[in-house]
Parts: structure tokens; C-alpha cells; sequence
């Protein structure tokens, strides 16, 4: 891989969600999306070029991802 090729790209990005399951649905209807699930509040997804995860939360806040 060469640094410029990556270079500015996203390489894991987590988002907050109240249900990781209609989240699993959603993006891997809308995306394609694989999952890995690691306990009931907590996947993993991946396309190839896009990593990242769903973390359950009691409310989601908006002004998007928190890192």
C-alpha cells in the first residue's frame, strides 16, 4: 500500500446507535456491510476500505461520531 494512496482516508470510525442490531440492518441493506459482533452493544463493520464499529447508547446526541 503506498502512503499516498491512504493518505487523509478514515481508517476506523465508530458510531453511536440505540439498537446495533437495526443499525447491522440498516447499513448492510443500504451498504453491503459485514458485522462482527462482540457482545449485545458492540459490532464491528467492514467494505473493504471502511472499518469501524456501532457502540450501543442509552440517547444518541447529534454533531455526528463521537471519538
Amino acid at each position: 500500500m503506498s502512503s499516498a494512496q491512504h493518505d487523509r482516508r478514515i481508517g476506523y470510525i465508530e458510531f453511536s446507535v440505540t439498537s446495533v442490531p437495526e443499525a447491522k440492518r440498516f447499513y448492510g441493506e443500504a451498504f453491503g456491510w459485514s458485522f462482527e459482533d462482540y457482545g449485545p452493544e458492540y459490532a464491528s463493520f467492514a467494505d473493504g476500505r471502511l472499518n469501524g464499529g456501532f457502540q450501543t447508547v442509552s440517547r444518541v446526541a447529534t454533531g455526528g461520531p463521537w471519538w
